[in-house]
Order: C-alpha cells, then structure tokens, then sequence
C-alpha cells in the first residue's frame, strides 16, 4: 500500500538511530552560557514539524502516529488544521497523565538520564509497549525489542519521556449539536484510532474515543497487546486500506489474505 503514498519518517529531537547524546544538566546558549537544557515540550515538538512541511513543500498529508507520536500528530493537527487530510493514531492519548503513569515514569526517566538501563527500566519499557499477555505469548517479538533497548540512546530516551509525562490535554471535547461544534475543539479531519484488546493503553484509547466526534472518527480494538504495527499487521493494514478508500484514496487497491 506504501507504493500509493510519498513516505516521510520523522523522528522526535535526540531519537533517531545514531544520535548524539543530548545534555543531561546544563546546556549553553550563546546568550546565556550556564542556561538549564530544556528538552522541548509536546507542543513545541508538534510546531517542529511545520517547518519540515515548509521544507519538502508538504502542503497537507496523512498522519500515522505510535502512542507519544500519535500525540504529537494531535497537537499539530489541531494547531494547524489546513495540513492535515487525516490521522492514523495508534494507542493514542487525549488526557494529560495520570499520577501512576507520572510516578512510573518519572523513576525510568531518572535512571535513563543517567544512562542507567536498569531491569526495572527494561520491565516496564516492555510492559509498556506489549502489555502483560504479549509478553508471556510472543517471546520472539520481544526478544527483539530487548535486544533494541540496548542499543537506544538511554540519555535521550530519558529526555523524552521527561517531556511526555508533562504533555497537556489535548482539550478536545465531544458536541453533537451542530450549531455548537464550531465552539469547541476537535479535529477538523477524519481520525482513525486504534488500540489492542490487551495494550496498557486500551483505557485510554476509549476514553480519547469519547471525546471525538462520531461524524468524521473510527475506533478499532484489535485482539493482541500495544504493537499492533508488529503484532497484527496484516489486520492493521486492512483497516488502514478501508479508512483510506473511504477517503477517496486507493480507490483499485484490493484486500489481501493474511
């Protein structure tokens, strides 16, 4: 289905494969040469993908984003609403976070920062991404995932989390009457939200279901844990197939067997 579309992969500041550790304490600006790094916020990273837009001459596209990513594809949606045709959100987040998740990974975030990989960290990071039941199903696919956490840069990984446990609710709100939709904040384009049966994030997936509108969004639970990329993705790419027909996209592209 890929061959339809022009591609752009982005990663979050400090993310990519390869990337240079970022400052664990203080920084340095030209104008301020003892300023305290600050990892840029949710909302800044949503407004740094304008610019990449501006710079491959994007004029609007279709968004496909994984938990954070899916919250940075949010903001930029509703900031700049003219860019986007329509979101694929998988295990997306509406909320801003809960003390449980703040505490959880606050803690990873420490040792992280530190570029301490700890068991701990490594526990959770996996519960995180599979949930319990995948964990104890899959052992190869996790394999693979354990051996990923040991080449991800530990510093920058902490930074992120950092800034994603302090996002802000997205301030989206549910309103059926027509005449009172233009006063309050949704998604102008269609939204394609997914979420796994046994993903730690299900709930929240639900509750990020409640507060779209019905007339241009779409929830789907598939049964497996929180990669569905990894863990369903011949039913991932049906789904996916139909949201973008419906769209006007695709149009003579046909279902697979999987």
């Amino acid at each position: 289905m890929m061959k339809f579309f022009c591609v752009y992969h982005i990663d979050a500041l400090g993310q990519q494969q390869g990337a240079a550790t970022l400052p664990q304490g203080l920084g340095f600006t030209p104008t301020n040469a003892a300023a305290q790094y600050v990892y840029p916020t949710m909302d800044e990273l949503a407004k740094m993908l304008f610019p990449v837009t501006e710079h491959f001459r994007v004029d609007r596209f279709i968004g496909l984003g994984v938990g954070a990513g899916a919250n940075v594809l949010s903001r930029f949606a509703l900031c700049y609403p003219e860019k986007v045709d329509a979101l694929i959100l998988v295990n997306g987040y509406a909320s801003q976070a809960s003390w449980t998740e703040w505490a959880y990974q606050k803690w990873n975030a420490w040792y992280l920062k530190s570029g301490q990989v700890t068991a701990a960290v490594e526990e959770y990071l996996l519960w995180h991404w599979f949930g319990t039941n995948t964990l104890e199903t899959n052992g190869d696919l996790v394999a693979v995932y354990i051996d990923y956490i040991k080449t991800m840069n530990a510093v920058n990984v902490g930074h992120f989390i950092s800034s994603y446990i302090k996002r802000t609710d997205l301030g989206i709100s549910r309103e059926l009457d027509p005449t009172k939709k233009r006063n309050v904040t949704n998604f102008r384009c269609p939204v394609l939200l997914v979420a796994g049966s046994d993903s730690p994030h299900v709930d929240e997936s639900v509750e990020m279901n409640g507060r779209l509108d019905p007339t241009n969004s779409t929830w789907c639970k598939f049964d497996c844990g929180g990669m569905i990329l990894e863990e369903v993705p011949g039913k991932l790419c049906q789904t996916m197939r139909l949201f973008l027909q419906g769209l006007g996209h695709v149009p003579t592209l046909r279902a697979t067997t999987t």
